[in-house]
């Protein structure tokens, strides 16, 4: 079985008024289009469908327009394939270029709102997850859109395709269905599409910032140091985030080793490449309070 999605690519701007495209600039977009679709393909349906994009014969008057066509092909006989029933349903085309975000919101418009910056959290309920932008703004996205978002193929193919924006004179980037214009990027948005930002960024496990006494087993007045605690149960280091207490420090109040601190700590586990690393970040410093000392009997 297969299904087939067509749609019409514009590359628009000051140089293409002449509706040429240096080849240069059109081939790595066009592969970075195959390569997307088949990324995001197999990263929502794994080895159950196959895509593949093809130009087609006509080219339409424009700036710079190509036809395209996303053909998949499934690979394996489910019955509810249409149904959306259950983890065996298969995403179809027209389903995958929604998660990208070539029509409607998808990656494309989670990219945009995030604006080249990491999200400050992640939180995933079910099909649902929860992007904070900032610590009080936040956006709902698809759990497909999660997962593409994190594949580092998608991001660098997503940037491949917008980055003939980079050249002097292409200024806009768009996608056309039916003579209907479903998605339009202008040049002031391609750092949104940087895929560096995949590289680094970290799958959040848990963030949670319980109240905590922490036992001071060194300490580094330095600015950006961070100070070695222990919990009663293992040493580690954590930064510090209470500015009313960093000015108590500037002022001289004075700290030793085995002195106690009750505080809020915010420790955030994330999964880093192939690494699990847990963060620890003092937020608030409740009470400061000297030695604990053994009790006479």
């Amino acid at each position: 079985m297969s299904n087939h999605e067509r749609f019409h690519v514009v590359y628009d701007g000051p140089a293409l008024t002449m509706h040429r495209m240096d080849v240069r600039d059109l081939a790595p977009a066009l592969v970075a289009f195959a390569d997307l679709f088949t990324a995001a393909n197999k990263e929502i349906n794994g080895d159950a469908a196959e895509v593949r994009v093809q130009v087609n014969a006509s080219f339409k008057a424009g700036s710079f327009g190509i036809d395209l066509v996303a053909t998949q092909q499934w690979l394996s006989q489910i019955k509810d394939i249409f149904s959306g029933n259950g983890a065996t349903a298969i995403c179809n085309a027209y389903t995958i270029m929604g998660m990208v975000g070539l029509v409607g919101g998808g990656l494309i418009g989670m990219l945009r709102a995030l604006s080249a910056r990491r999200p400050v959290r992640i939180e995933q309920k079910g099909d649902v997850a929860t992007v904070w932008i900032t610590e009080t703004e936040t956006i709902e996205v698809d759990r497909n859109v999660l997962r593409l978002y994190r594949n580092s193929v998608v991001r660098t193919s997503l940037e491949k395709v917008i980055s003939p924006l980079e050249r002097e004179g292409i200024t806009d980037f768009g996608v056309v269905i039916d003579d209907r214009v479903v998605l339009d990027v202008h040049d002031d948005e391609v750092a949104a599409f940087s895929a560096a930002a995949a590289e680094t960024d970290a799958e959040i496990v848990s963030d949670a910032t319980p109240r905590k006494m922490l036992l001071i087993e060194s300490l580094a007045f330095k600015d950006g140091n961070k100070w070695r605690v222990h919990d009663g149960s293992t040493t580690f280091h954590a930064s510090i985030e209470d500015a009313a207490f960093l000015n108590r420090i500037d002022a001289g109040e004075r700290f030793g080793k085995g002195d106690v601190l009750v505080v809020e700590l915010r420790q955030v586990q994330t999964v880093q490449g192939a690494k699990l690393v847990t963060d620890s970040i003092i937020v608030k410093v409740w009470e400061h309070r000297q030695p604990l000392q053994q009790n006479l009997i």
